[in-house]
């Protein structure tokens, strides 16, 4: 038996860890991007202020070659000498306030060089930063004389390293982004593939112990039935024939009675073999409920007439304002579909309410009762066969139920009654 149950055990749990391993990768891959990626933004800034203070070297070299106060040729030489190294503005000016614009080569930031005095930010090694360039004032080349006064000279730094260093650690972000997020998807597709395989293994399971348990229901059923006849036969004889008070006569009817239950347990069986096919047609859903409240009304009081179970009792109420005209049913299993529920739910504690309507496409069924409920772990288990909490019963009403409901491509489920108890909902699509 060991080798035929490891399967079972191993594969779903083999499944979720290749999908466990899947996500945690596509975690760990977007994890590390994102380190990496701030790791390259923190260089960047290091990069940024090398670059510019690189440029400020070679623009105070090229200065200094100058015998004099460069004119805008020797500013404009300097611009396209170093604009591989991202030199994009050098201007010459003076002043404490306002500075005044003396010669200037390239193109500022902006559209003016009113931009030279906009507000900007200091970016870590004291440099500006306005609109992403890096601007920098160049003093203490004094021998440098316009004018007889000392000028000072404004450069614009494009950081052209880190800026690529930027886009690439955006790029690699992205990548990776795209990289987890298709293993996340293939997760999720194994998550569906794997609840999808489980779920289709245990409907195979339930068939094959269904089929199993029909076949024997059927060989029980057909094996008791005749010798059943023939015993409950002689024995309402026999009962007519004893005088009605004496001991005879009780053990008489005691056998009849259970030759009666018996008898209903080999209907029940032969029903739950036969639920096998259904033939659906236009059906008034309400006059169902109806009919079938009727039958579990006179099972409870043979002296009750129809005028009593249409609509509302003491038991049962039928509420079917907002129930289709017809649907697509096989009417005789929905009829006894509402009778099993109803028997279940009269047993479990009146009053009961039986509720129709239409939901789009679906017809909703639903029988409320007012009894103890049902537990959590005992919700899915009462619609197997011969599960029963009575101390009589075959067990096999809720799954003759749950057959029928599947057969016209429905679910049914179980849930707390808001007013205590519970609701069996059955939902039964049009097509």
């Amino acid at each position: 038996m060991l080798p035929a149950m490891l399967p079972r055990r191993v594969q779903p749990l083999a499944g979720w860890s290749i999908v466990a391993a899947f996500a945690l990768i596509g975690a760990a891959l977007l994890a590390t991007v994102w380190s990496t990626r701030a790791s390259i933004l923190n260089a960047s800034d290091a990069v940024r202020c090398g670059q510019a203070d690189a440029v400020e070297q070679a623009v105070r070299a090229e200065l200094a070659d100058l015998d004099g106060a460069p004119t805008e040729q020797d500013l404009d030489k300097i611009v396209h000498e170093l604009h591989g190294d991202g030199l994009r503005y050098l201007a010459m000016v003076e002043g404490r306030g306002r500075l005044e614009i003396l010669a200037a080569a390239g193109t500022p930031v902006g559209a003016g060089s009113a931009d030279l005095f906009a507000p900007s930010r200091q970016v870590g090694c004291t440099i500006d930063e306005i609109r992403g360039r890096l601007r920098m004032e160049l003093r203490s080349l004094r021998r440098l004389k316009a004018g007889g006064r000392t000028p000072r000279f404004v450069i614009e730094v494009e950081p052209v390293q880190a800026t690529h260093l930027r886009e690439a650690a955006s790029l690699t972000l992205g990548v990776g982004a795209l990289a987890a997020a298709a293993l996340l998807g293939v997760a999720f597709v194994l998550i569906r593939r794997e609840a999808r395989r489980r779920a289709d293994a245990q409907a195979r399971e339930r068939e094959r112990r269904l089929a199993s348990l029909g076949e024997m229901s059927a060989v029980l059923a057909h094996e008791i039935k005749n010798p059943l006849a023939s015993l409950k036969g002689n024995a309402q004889l026999l009962a007519r024939m004893l005088p009605g008070g004496d001991k005879p006569r009780a053990k008489a009817d005691r056998v009849v009675d259970e030759a009666n239950r018996l008898e209903q347990l080999t209907n029940d069986l032969l029903q739950f073999v036969r639920t096998g096919t259904i033939n659906r047609a236009p059906a008034d859903p309400a006059q169902l409920a109806r009919d079938a409240a009727a039958t579990v009304r006179r099972k409870l009081d043979p002296t009750a007439d129809d005028s009593q179970v249409i609509g509302s009792g003491p038991s049962i109420t039928v509420d079917a304002g907002q129930a289709p005209a017809t649907w697509p049913l096989d009417a005789g299993r929905i009829r006894q579909v509402l009778i099993n529920l109803l028997d279940n739910a009269i047993a479990a504690g009146p009053p009961v309410t039986v509720a129709l309507r239409g939901e789009g496409d679906r017809l909703i069924l639903e029988v409320a009762d007012r009894g103890p409920g049902v537990a959590e772990d005992d919700r899915e288990k009462i619609f197997e066969p011969f599960f029963t909490g009575k101390t009589q019963g075959t067990g096999l009403g809720l799954a003759i139920v749950r057959r029928v409901v599947e057969l016209h491509r429905g679910t049914i489920a179980v849930q707390p009654n808001p007013g205590g108890g519970a609701t069996f909902r059955v939902e039964i699509p049009r097509s």
